[in-house]
């Protein structure tokens, strides 16, 4: 055989044996430093688990910030599965590959470095802090329409101090600018108070020591709630919109009034009197209250210096005949009424319907008392029909008008 076959048959003979006593799944259970903080010349120490079905032998790769190979340690898992392995920096052949300040890393494996597990940690060869890990966790709560909670979860690495600190940043712009607030270490919480409401406000942090600033969080945003001011003045100005648009009854009520004497001049100005066939002059005093549906359909009448079927002028006036006809007939007839009723009490006095006295001035020309009752029947139908009048009264007048 010669040397060529000889070396690989060795190397045939040690993949056997590695496939045969490291299984694929072997890896490190767990990883940890006894500190996240180191100095020049200090110790740093490397611990963790093993599965009990893998080998006991463990390697660590270490790292430096750049990233950079710089040393290879190993050590033996004892029969709990757990392992120790130490560093020493103050050893002279450390000395020259532990020369940067930041954050290193190490990586503690068995068979392959991607299925073992890492852990980070600090380095100071003078000894002064660097700048911490960022907080991670970021959350908000909104509180109130002026208050907004944050909170979340210390870093990692602090750097090397215990002088930590956190710094609050704050915008309301979407992060275009930033205002920023200072807490103490021993809180992981901050009340943003004093907010304006109804506003959208965008948060991160910083973890803060000696060295500075770390990188900043997740970013967050919440925005505060409105204040029930602001929804009580709507409403109180959709309230005063629908007043505004709908009249109230008092302005109702002055209306109406307002026609009704407008109504009462047209009727007592405009008309003082009417001529009849034999030359007499009549005069009618209307001392009952009108109703308000007939005054605002009055309120198109106009003044008339004289009403009479005889007078050759009236069809040259200027307006609706429709406007006239009604209100004069209805002033005829309530004349004719009253004028029977004052004659047949004087007889007998009605029962319980009562009736104002009227100053009334009639024409002495009546031509029967059947064509009166028919006259006085049918306004009495029309006023109980226009509800001018109550059913009892009707039949009250009505039995006085039906006796002879």
């Amino acid at each position: 055989m010669g040397k060529n076959g000889l070396y690989l048959a060795v190397l045939l003979s040690v993949s056997a044996i590695s496939i045969t006593l490291i299984p694929a799944y072997a890896e490190v259970t767990s990883l940890k430093t006894n500190a996240s903080f180191y100095k020049g010349g200090s110790t740093i120490y490397f611990s963790g688990t093993i599965l009990n079905t893998d080998p006991p032998n463990v390697t660590i790769l270490v790292f430096d910030p750049t990233g950079k190979f710089i040393l290879l340690a190993s050590g033996n898992a004892d029969n709990n599965h757990q392992f120790q392995i130490s560093v020493d920096t103050s050893a002279s052949t450390n000395q020259q590959k532990f020369l940067l300040k930041g954050t290193y890393n190490a990586t503690a494996f068995i068979a392959n470095k991607e299925n073992g597990q890492t852990v980070v940690f600090v380095f100071s060869p003078d000894g002064s802090p660097i700048i911490p890990s960022p907080p991670t966790s970021l959350t908000a709560s909104v509180v109130s329409s002026t208050e907004i909670d944050l909170s979340w979860t210390a870093p990692a690495n602090t750097g090397g101090t215990q002088s930590l600190g956190y710094e609050i940043g704050r915008s309301t712009d979407g992060g275009s600018t930033w205002s920023t607030s200072v807490i103490p270490i021993s809180s992981t919480t901050f009340a943003d108070v004093g907010l304006t409401p109804n506003t959208s406000y965008v948060y991160r942090v910083y973890a803060v020591n000696q060295a500075g600033a770390s990188i900043p969080s997740n970013v967050i945003s919440a925005v505060t709630l409105q204040t029930p001011g602001q929804t009580a003045t709507q409403g109180t100005t959709n309230t005063t919109t629908n007043q505004s648009s709908t009249p109230s009854l008092a302005e109702l009520l002055q209306q109406r009034l307002a026609d009704a004497q407008r109504l009462q001049e047209l009727l007592h100005g405009g008309n003082p009197g009417s001529t009849n066939p034999s030359g007499s002059v009549q005069v009618i005093h209307l001392n009952e209250t009108m109703a308000v549906n007939d005054a605002s359909s009055s309120l198109g009448v106009q003044k008339s210096a004289n009403v009479s079927g005889n007078n050759p002028t009236q069809s040259s006036m200027n307006f609706d005949i429709h406007l006239v006809v009604y209100p004069v007939i209805s002033l005829v007839g309530v004349g004719i009424v009253v004028y029977i009723l004052y004659l047949r009490r004087k007889r007998k006095p009605l029962g319980d319907a009562v009736v104002e006295k009227k100053d009334i001035v009639v024409p002495p020309d009546v031509t029967s008392d059947q064509k009166d009752g028919d006259y006085a029947m049918m306004i009495l139908k029309n006023r109980l029909a226009k509800g001018e009048i109550t059913v009892d009264e009707f039949r009250a007048l009505k039995d006085e008008l039906s006796e002879p």
